[in-house]
């Protein structure tokens, strides 16, 4: 009995679905391993599964401190009751790409080899849109767009000084963001609190410890590049725990590499060898890896701790397909390929930082 268009499009159906589980792992990876700092997430632990839960993201946040009392014979001594913990916290966001068919393109396309070809061609698209808007995505500003369609990116963790009086404003493409002493896109605790703002570096700023500005530069990055480097790196480690990743546009990265060209030295992290494999040009500042991305827009330098960064993901629903969708009066069928994540969160915002230069 020859096969009826109902069961040749539940077998194509089928056939998508499991042609996409095939190379759901090769894609993940290819999208992990798009961009230096994608992959710099994945090498230093960052991605976290987790599996359900009202909120994407949840952690403590111990801020309060206790302070020790003097006395002597006779001296009345006080209960110091103070506020210790509060919770950071990030909704879920989601974001997918569309498979297309239709009876008349699925027709034309039956036939063992056709039929590959067919899936092959619809399947790849999908997988460019994931890596290309992931990479979008994780460089852009949280708060930008109406929730709840924007995931938690850089921007976010690393929020910068927002001057328009020195050339710095934020974008609308959606790489702006608060301002570092504003706003709660970060895991929903406002940035009021001195205690959770990272640092900052710009031009024209007044030197405050309190505020967590550094400066006045007032100069142009290429000039005076290597001392602000050192003067960040130092100021956010305080000694204690330094960044260990540091990411700016490519302007800048090309003027230090320029600058310290005779100083450089051939200093491979296990990264930067990773890095090197996949063909991502890395350098290394005390320890660090030095970096730049093409999504950076800004003249910004980003310090950031890999120790001190986590994405969450949904197990269940992280490039994975959906069953296939009729349209209503026509004649085509829609499948979804999904990702669930609440995007980059830390609750450690004092040991990242990010510096910007107005020219």
């Amino acid at each position: 009995m020859s096969a009826t268009l109902t069961s040749l499009t539940r077998e194509l159906d089928d056939d998508f679905v499991n042609t996409w589980y095939e190379i759901r792992k090769e894609v993940v990876d290819n999208v992990l391993e798009a961009t230096v700092f994608t992959l710099a997430l994945r090498e230093y632990g960052c991605l976290k599964a987790q599996a359900g839960g009202e909120y994407g993201w949840t952690d403590t946040v111990g801020y309060g401190t206790k302070s020790t009392q003097r006395f002597k014979e006779g001296s009345t001594v006080k209960q110091q009751i103070e506020k210790l913990d509060t919770m950071a916290y990030l909704n879920w966001r989601f974001f997918c790409v569309d498979v297309n068919r239709s009876l008349i393109d699925d027709s034309k396309n039956m036939g063992k080899y056709q039929i590959k070809s067919y899936i092959a061609r619809r399947l790849e698209a999908a997988r460019n849109a994931l890596v290309s808007d992931g990479e979008t995505y994780l460089f852009q500003w949280g708060a930008y767009y109406a929730a709840p369609e924007q995931m938690q990116g850089l921007y976010d963790i690393v929020a910068p000084y927002v001057d328009a009086s020195s050339g710095i404003t934020t974008g609308s493409d959606g790489s702006g963001s608060d301002e570092y002493n504003y706003g709660t896109s970060n895991g929903n605790i406002n940035r009021t609190n001195t205690w959770w703002r990272n640092w900052v570096a710009y031009d024209g700023a007044t030197a405050s410890a309190t505020n967590k500005i550094m400066g006045p530069t007032n100069e142009p990055y290429a000039l005076n590049l290597v001392p602000d480097l050192d003067h960040m790196y130092n100021t956010i480690g305080a000694n204690q725990e330094p960044p260990n990743f540091i990411m700016m546009k490519q302007d800048i990265y090309e003027a230090y590499a320029d600058e310290a060209r005779d100083k450089l030295q051939l200093v491979r992290t296990a990264f930067n060898r990773k890095a090197a494999d996949l063909g991502f040009e890395t350098l290394t500042f005390r320890g660090a890896t030095l970096t730049y991305s093409s999504k950076i827009t800004r003249n910004d330098i980003m310090f950031l701790n890999m120790n001190h960064i986590v994405m969450n993901y949904h197990p269940n629903v992280w490039f994975e397909m959906t069953n296939w969708k009729e349209t209503a009066s026509q004649f085509e069928r829609v499948a979804y390929i999904v990702c669930m994540t609440p995007g980059l969160a830390t609750s450690e915002p004092r040991r990242h930082g990010i510096a910007t230069y107005a020219s």
